[in-house]
């Protein structure tokens, strides 16, 4: 039996076009092996072609109202609740994983620019912690069962 992990990632503000993520991994044990993606799947920081805009950094926020200088106030992409990545917009990046054995698994997502240098600030991590049961048995037919002792006996068919 294995297990399908999914990994979300909230890309925060400090990106540009042409940067991408790569996920890192641990295969369950240890620490994260930075060196090796865990795969060559690159995930683009702005898919296809989209932004990173918030409330007050999308076009209707360029207004005197979104920055809100005419009050001499910070507007709404500017206060501190907008300070967050839905404040100022961002990307989610999903990637799931396979793991078909227990272990704590950490996970994280390397940024790089678009020349393939490690972006300050990353990387991040999360880890998960993942037991597999063991597979149902087959090929097993009934032998006897005692009703009174509640015992049942099986042999391989």
């Amino acid at each position: 039996m294995s297990a399908l992990i999914t990994v979300d990632f909230v890309i925060p503000v400090g990106h540009e076009r042409g940067d991408f993520a790569r996920l890192h991994g641990n295969g369950g044990s240890g620490e994260i092996d930075w060196e090796s993606p865990l795969s060559n799947e690159i995930f683009d920081l702005f898919p296809g072609g989209s932004g990173i805009y918030g409330w007050g950094h999308a076009g209707w926020g360029r207004f005197r109202w979104g920055h809100a200088r005419s009050m001499r106030t910070a507007g709404w992409g500017h206060l501190p609740w907008g300070r967050f990545p839905w404040g100022h917009g961002a990307v989610v990046i999903t990637a799931r994983q396979k793991a078909d054995a227990c272990g704590d698994y950490e996970f994280g997502f390397a940024c790089y620019d678009e020349a393939g240098n490690l972006h300050e600030g990353s990387p991040d991590e999360v880890t998960v912690h993942i037991h597999i049961g063991p597979p149902a048995p087959t090929g097993l037919k009934k032998n006897n069962y005692n009703k009174e002792t509640d015992i049942l006996i099986l042999n391989a068919a």
